[in-house]
């Protein structure tokens, strides 16, 4: 089929835009576990091995960076950073409601969960975790539909310009050999 309609390129755009907006949407509802998590105090370790790690607070602070990180091993002395996440997902429970401030894709067992305000001021908060399955999973299935759909419409705009192109060539060199 030859596709030499410019709309074939339009055709092409939406189909990137339609995909991202559905990895969009597919990546948006791994946070729905999240929403969904019971949330125990930090004072206990945590067993998160193959599992998301989600802490929280009760008191946004928005005006002050905390640093959350987990301690592993023996003494402690082992560190994994737990990266902040920028987005506010609140969960609920025994009448606290608890915000996310950080998220750990790959968790580990063992691990005591410490938070700390950067500027090393008194801190009111109260601190939560929660470990969450499916997380990463989900989030992988949105990037993967987002890079598909993306590739297919670079291979149909793509398809679309060789076959405008061989049109242009054949009636090129069909009016060169009319005209001699």
């Amino acid at each position: 089929m030859r596709l030499t309609n410019p709309l074939w390129y339009l055709a092409a755009f939406l189909l990137a835009i339609g995909s991202a907006m559905a990895a969009t949407a597919v990546a948006a509802s791994a946070l729905d576990p999240v929403r969904d998590a019971t949330v125990t105090p930090v004072t206990e370790r945590v067993d998160a091995q193959g599992a998301t790690l989600a802490i929280y607070t009760d008191l946004v602070q928005d005006d002050r960076e905390i640093s959350c990180r987990g301690r592993y091993g023996q003494d402690d002395r082992g560190r994994v950073v737990i990266p902040d996440k920028g987005i506010d997902v609140t969960a609920q429970g025994d009448g606290t409601r608890w915000h996310l401030i950080g998220l750990l894709e790959r968790g580990r067992d063992g691990l005591r969960i410490v938070c700390t305000p950067v500027d090393k001021r008194v801190d009111n908060a109260a601190y939560g975790y929660a470990t969450v399955t499916g997380y990463s999973s989900t989030v992988n299935n949105g990037r993967g539909i987002a890079y598909i759909g993306v590739a297919v419409a670079a291979v149909l705009a793509a398809w679309v310009f060789w076959c405008r192109r061989a049109a242009r060539r054949a009636r090129r060199s069909s009016a060169a050999g009319t005209a001699a």
